[in-house]
């Protein structure tokens, strides 16, 4: 087996890891510190994808001051305990292991600040996987994912006609689009097919059988 792609770049919260209990606490925690009222669950989800500062003026109505405000609140207690409260999808490893084994570069391009998502990856011991890392610092607001694509192509110097980003929301499938990559949309994650279609997402894969199936070529 051989990899269809020479650069295969994954988003983190979703695609590679559930980090859905440690991102919902520290959210409601937040918005109980703010005064702001708690989303639904299906509201909630929106969070996981999204620059915080994005999420907090969007989904929540919040002025720039406020947003600034919040995402302090929320690194204090997501930075300390949440992000930990998070798993690795059930066979990321296995995947990852195949696809290093086929010869392939592997990156990840995430919204998620740089400091955490290293602590992320070295906590969960994926951070031997991946070739390069993408993330914005922590000053960052505009969760343009292209920028990012960018970088990572830059830095492996790898065509974006050679490169697929996979993610589980709208955002990885825009920034696919904007950097000329190719997308596969995970519909395992938080985001909907319907929402990364709209973005000009057509091949998704359900599962991680299905997604080696769309990485790797006899």
């Amino acid at each position: 087996m051989k990899p269809i792609y020479d650069l295969i770049l994954f988003d983190l919260d979703g695609t590679l890891t559930d980090s859905a209990p440690g991102i919902f606490g520290s959210v409601k925690e937040t918005l109980l510190r703010m005064n702001f009222p708690i989303p639904e669950p299906e509201e909630l989800r929106r969070f996981i994808g999204p620059p915080l500062w994005y999420s907090f003026v969007n989904f929540c109505g919040m002025t720039d001051e406020q947003a600034n405000q919040a995402v302090e609140y929320y690194r204090e207690t997501y930075n300390v305990s949440g992000a930990f409260k998070n798993l690795p999808y059930p066979h990321v490893f296995e995947l990852l292991n195949t696809l290093k084994d086929a010869g392939a570069t592997l990156g990840v391009a995430t919204s998620k600040p740089d400091d955490i998502t290293y602590r992320v990856l070295e906590y969960f011991k994926l951070s031997p996987y991946f070739t390069y890392v993408a993330a914005p610092d922590e000053s960052e607001h505009s969760g343009q994912k292209s920028i990012l694509i960018n970088s990572a192509l830059r830095d492996c110097r790898v065509s974006a006609s050679r490169t697929v980003m996979i993610g589980d929301t709208h955002f990885d499938a825009v920034g696919a689009r904007e950097a000329g990559t190719s997308f596969i949309g995970v519909l395992y994650g938080f985001g909907t097919q319907a929402e990364m279609e709209a973005e000009g997402g057509t091949v998704f894969a359900h599962d991680f059988t299905e997604l080696k199936n769309l990485l790797l070529q006899d």
